[in-house]
């Protein structure tokens, strides 16, 4: 699949233009062993998303040379399952290619990507069964399941909230109090400037879950203006990001990652590299994730530290220096305190899991 930006030329192509250009690669796609099968047009935000077979991408772009010359900015391979997973089966293409919705509109290729996070020392397998049918329910397409978190794609907003909602009421229904379900929502496009299907929108979406306190939903602000403001409707659930939030949360997550591991790491270093002072990056912390800056610093590492356990990345010390903890003994004290059992024992249980 391939992203074409209509930023990057002079004068912005009409629709008319990019019929066009799309007959005039059916003409020469023969020639270099291409088939081209649909795509996708986002007029307002001047974008096109063309899905092709072919030999390699070498392929594709001489196709595009020769029958037009509007390049593409990015070019990515499809892995097996992919497409069906974020884009969906059941898409109607019009005469010249292009997706369109059930009413006839034009698909913009724009999905939403749900992530939910399952915070539980013990196997969490039926938890995530229930979750993966609540979201076929809702329409939604289970992807994946990246470490105790799950993945899944919908076509509209008011789906991904609709599922979002399901999840919060029944698994503590189903299951009791003792896990925390925080999910977070993205929207985005499927090619950017990255190598992988939605990469920027996966990102962002487990970055939300990131800040997610138990029991709420945070969601990206491009997810409120695809429903057109309906998910506002359910607010006593949500945390609304804004444009500027979102912005600043990548820039902190980016900045947190790079220095978990250091121990000196610290909230003077933190402003620093964000261009703020002390007391506004105090603020801006807390107003976003509900922590204190020190709290969600700890919060994080202490996260990375319950998923490194339950992938077997080594021993207790091994990942409480991976974390940026140098006493063992304190890391394994702050563990008990957040998740009620000592490091240990979840190691434990995970090893003897994995055996079975």
């Amino acid at each position: 699949m391939d992203l074409h930006k209509a930023a990057d030329y002079s004068v912005k192509p009409t629709v008319e233009e990019i019929k066009h250009n799309h007959i005039a690669d059916l003409a020469v796609q023969q020639k270099y062993h291409v088939k081209f099968l649909q795509y996708w047009i986002n007029e307002e935000a001047g974008l096109v998303f063309c899905m092709m077979e072919a030999p390699d991408k070498e392929s594709c772009v001489a196709v595009h040379r020769e029958a037009h010359g509007a390049m593409p900015c990015n070019i990515i391979e499809l892995q097996g399952g992919d497409y069906q997973a974020f884009m969906g089966d059941d898409m109607t293409v019009n005469t010249y290619d292009i997706v369109e919705r059930a009413d006839g509109t034009m698909d913009t290729g724009y999905r939403i990507i749900l992530i939910t996070d399952i915070i539980s020392v013990s196997e969490a397998s039926a938890i995530h069964e229930t979750i993966e049918q609540l979201a076929g329910q809702s329409g939604g397409r289970f992807i994946q399941r990246p470490g105790n978190r799950l993945m899944m794609a919908f076509s509209t907003g008011q789906a991904a909230m609709g599922c979002a909602t399901d999840i919060l009421r029944h698994i503590p229904e189903k299951f009791g109090t003792g896990h925390e379900l925080r999910i977070g929502i993205g929207a985005g496009e499927p090619v950017t400037e990255q190598h992988e299907l939605f990469a920027d929108t996966i990102k962002l979406a487990n970055r939300l879950c990131d800040i997610a306190q138990n029991g709420q939903i945070v969601i990206a602000p491009l997810v409120i203006e695809l429903t057109k403001k309906t998910a506002l409707q359910q607010v006593g659930l949500l945390k609304i990001l804004n444009n500027e939030d979102e912005r600043f949360l990548h820039q902190l997550i980016d900045n947190i990652h790079t220095m978990l591991q250091d121990p000196g790491f610290s909230i003077d270093v933190l402003s620093k590299k964000l261009g703020t002072s002390r007391s506004q990056l105090y603020r801006k912390i807390t107003g976003l994730t509900g922590y204190s800056a020190n709290s969600f610093i700890r919060e994080l590492r202490l996260q990375k530290a319950l998923q490194l356990i339950r992938s077997n990345y080594g021993n207790i010390t091994q990942v409480a220096m991976e974390v940026g903890f140098t006493n063992p003994s304190y890391f394994a004290k702050n563990f008990q305190d957040r998740f009620g059992i000592s490091p240990l024992k979840v190691l434990k249980s995970w090893s003897e899991n994995s055996r079975i």
